[in-house]
């Protein structure tokens, strides 16, 4: 599947604009959870006024060199990046964000899975140019399939990379794996959900690194 068709990218009255990335996990193309999550934004922003300067574009956690193009492209025109990956699309967020010359104003895993050798590389690290970072942690009660399929993947990757367990806003839910939009609307200890957060954005995220 190819990436969600991006909003017109109308610049603001400061000409510096917000680029929202979402990659999807593995099965995402079947599931449409981060898919459907991004049309809805995508409309969000359009009817509500809000997507001045502002994009939201979805893609599979497999197309990097597309994440890569669109990051450095929004870099190129003053916008700032908010990379948001789910499951195996956090691991693609992380190598990403590794390749990127220009800042990362809020990098985030949402139940984050590390792909099979992963934990063996210099991926797992937090990246240079990563200004806030946000880990949506699901801990559900009562497991689902979608929770078994993250175990076993979470198993085969190694565990969780460092990025994550170092992140400086950690959400903790007791969500199902599958409920990627229930998770970014789930509220911090703060308050503060991690939809928030990048509804605020257009900050300095470096500036206001938690830790």
């Amino acid at each position: 599947m190819a990436s969600a068709t991006a909003i017109p990218n109308r610049r603001n009255a400061h000409g510096r604009g917000v680029a929202e990335i979402y990659i999807g996990g593995a099965a995402d193309g079947q599931s449409q959870l981060v898919v459907s999550y991004v049309k809805a934004r995508q409309r969000a922003l359009l009817e509500g006024g809000a997507g001045v300067g502002r994009t939201a574009t979805w893609f599979a956690h497999y197309d990097l060199d597309g994440v890569l193009e669109h990051c450095r492209a929004a870099l190129s025109q003053g916008d700032e990046l908010v990379l948001v990956g789910h499951s195996w699309g956090s691991d693609a967020a992380l190598r990403v964000s590794h390749q990127l010359h220009g800042e990362v104003a809020l990098l985030a895993g949402v139940d984050p899975v590390m792909r099979p050798g992963g934990m063996f590389s210099n991926v797992t690290r937090r990246p240079d140019n990563a200004g806030l970072v946000a880990h949506v942690d699901a801990r559900p009660r009562a497991f689902d399939r979608s929770d078994i399929v993250k175990a076993t993947g979470v198993v085969l990757g190694g565990g969780l990379a460092r990025t994550w367990r170092e992140a400086d806003v950690t959400i903790s839910t007791e969500l199902n794996h599958w409920a990627f939009a229930h998770m970014m609307a789930a509220p911090g200890s703060d308050g503060v959900s991690l939809q928030a957060r990048i509804n605020a954005a257009g900050w300095r995220a470096a500036a206001n690194r938690a830790g």
